[in-house]
């Protein structure tokens, strides 16, 4: 989609497995038409010094139908993909958010527009679906989730299950697809690009409780603070 990064998830698996894994991958881009991957996991995964623990502040905002249980097990599975990678995933808050509007591209702007005030490293919005929800998902692509292009620090997440195509793709699997795009990877056939990427940035983490995740912009760039966030979306949306 424009502007913003979604799809389907990551999934393990050896050579030829992972061939599998990438043939259906694209199968689920051809029938849904709105999915893309993050890609499959290689062997390379484990090539990669990602350096010393470190945490991931992920401030969550949430409908109504989403329970604060509902995002602790999501969480869950963001924590356990990237224990690989020695990153930990803490929610410092939890806030009730009213859904702006039915499109995602409403949704993700209502949420880039917000501040990220510390100590949040991103911003994420937890979604639940209704009636038209589940009635849009029968006849049309519909988006699980996504994230802002212009600094991978802002994004969104459908939470619960109540569409076809979640037949395909788990909240939970949404979820780790696109924290994967909170870290800056981008889609692709394999996520060998992304194991660095996730080097890069760890490298820029200071151990102080207080020190900033780094976001990135489009073209590679790391913003090391919540102000260089901030001036990177002024930017963007002048340009637009």
């Amino acid at each position: 989609m424009d502007g913003a990064n979604s799809g389907i998830p990551a999934s393990r698996g050896g050579s030829r497995g992972a061939a599998l894994q990438a043939f259906i991958a694209a199968l689920l881009v051809t029938l849904l038409g709105a999915c893309t991957s993050v890609g499959v996991h290689t062997s390379s995964q484990g090539a990669f010094d990602y350096g010393p623990p470190a945490q991931l502040q992920v401030c969550v905002l949430r409908t109504e139908g989403v329970s604060p249980e509902r995002v602790e097990t999501l969480i869950g599975a963001v924590n356990k993909e990237f224990a690989a990678y020695g990153i930990r995933v803490e929610v410092p808050w939890i806030r009730p958010w009213d859904r702006p509007g039915f499109s995602h591209e409403r949704m993700l702007q209502d949420v880039v527009a917000r501040e990220l005030e510390p100590p949040c490293d991103r911003l994420v919005a937890f979604v639940d679906r209704g009636a038209a929800d589940f009635l849009w998902g029968l006849a049309l692509p519909e988006v699980l989730g996504a994230v802002d292009d212009a600094t991978h620090t802002r994004g969104f997440v459908v939470a619960n299950r109540a569409s076809f195509n979640q037949l395909f793709m788990s909240p939970a699997e949404v979820t780790v697809h696109e924290f994967y795009h909170l870290l800056g990877c981008p889609h692709s056939m394999a996520l060998t690009k992304c194991y660095g990427q996730i080097a890069r940035l760890k490298r820029h983490v200071n151990a102080h409780a207080d020190e900033f995740f780094p976001g990135m912009d489009p073209r590679g760039i790391l913003l090391l603070s919540r102000l260089e966030v901030g001036d990177t979306l002024r930017r963007d949306y002048a340009a637009r």
